[in-house]
């Protein structure tokens, strides 16, 4: 008998990850392919059927496919509203890709950051939890809360975008989203990028350059003393642990996971400040009652999986 099992696919701006696991968490493939963002969305659906196909044929106990992808999205209909890196608004993904399948299975669309969330309750570092509050570092920076094994749902569909909450609406850094001093422009990698850029001149022996400011590069020269990517790390690990205040004093979670390629990257030079930052704006009471943990999970594909089992769980409900 076959193993039952789910397809998980993570759609990022760059670059899309899949995998086929089973409901432990358990991988038996793993690839990516170029996204190619920003053309004809058909022949992006074309090729995603095409990946997905394959798949199905060579694993005869798929028996559903969970999506996850950037921003808002209705997970009833499977619509994505807005995923701005790949051009995409008000896309019918769950259907566009459900009318391109050799044979029919569920297909459950979610906000990656949700997607993440739930991976982490059924795989990773909340395993067993029934409420805890999901935060993801990487690119930009969003949240997802947990209560009683359900996911928190907003009005709009677009709850939890802690990333847009202000620090400094007056003289902080211009946002995307239209707003100045968000947490997203301190605690993420295109903050951090604008944060070394603003200052670059004022440190002059930094071995920053202006050509060649990445996280990664930003993370390693702080490990190694250098001014500038160090005082850029501070700012994120205090604008992280601010965010993690807020969440602990208004939802008083006994968990808080930290995921995100840029938490896992630099976690060692982050985790210290942050909970200094967090430990002095928390009331001491909700404090004491949350763990910090880095995520388990570092896989968003494998994350996108568990929608499967997870949906299933609600019975079909978003």
């Amino acid at each position: 008998m076959a193993t039952e099992c789910a397809i998980g696919l993570d759609i990022g701006g760059t670059k899309m990850a899949f995998v086929v696991a089973d409901r432990q968490g358990k991988i038996y493939h793993e690839s990516t392919m170029p996204t190619d963002a920003g053309g004809d969305s058909a022949h992006t659906f074309n090729r995603i059927a095409q990946k997905l196909n394959q798949l199905i044929a060579a694993h005869e106990g798929v028996s559903g496919i969970g999506i996850g992808v950037p921003g808002p999205v209705d997970a009833e209909r499977g619509v994505a509203f807005q995923a701005a890196n790949l051009g995409w608004k008000d896309v019918g993904l769950r259907d566009a890709i459900a009318e391109r399948l050799l044979r029919p299975l569920p297909i459950y669309v979610e906000n990656d950051v949700n997607a993440g969330a739930i991976g982490e309750q059924l795989f990773g570092a909340a395993k067993g939890e029934s409420q805890f509050v999901y935060l993801s570092v990487g690119t930009g920076f969003g949240g997802a809360v947990m209560l009683n094994r359900r996911l928190l749902r907003g009005a709009s569909k677009s709850e939890m975008e802690i990333g847009h909450v202000s620090l400094d609406p007056v003289k902080g850094r211009p946002c995307a989203c239209g707003g100045r001093g968000c947490l997203e422009m301190s605690a993420s990698g295109r903050g951090m990028v604008a944060h070394a850029i603003e200052h670059i001149a004022d440190y002059p022996d930094s071995r920053l350059t202006a050509r060649a400011i990445t996280t990664h590069r930003i993370i390693a020269l702080a490990a190694d003393g250098d001014a500038l990517s160090a005082h850029v790390i501070s700012e994120a690990a205090e604008a992280l642990g601010i965010a993690c205040a807020w969440c602990v004093n208004l939802f008083n979670p006994p968990l808080i996971v930290i995921g995100g390629g840029l938490a896992q990257a630099g976690w060692r030079l982050l985790e210290a400040p942050l909970r200094l930052a967090m430990r002095a704006r928390c009331l001491p009471l909700n404090h004491d009652a949350v763990t910090v943990a880095l995520s388990a999970l570092r896989d968003a594909a494998l994350g996108a999986s568990a929608l499967v089992s997870y949906h299933e769980a609600q019975g079909g409900e978003a």
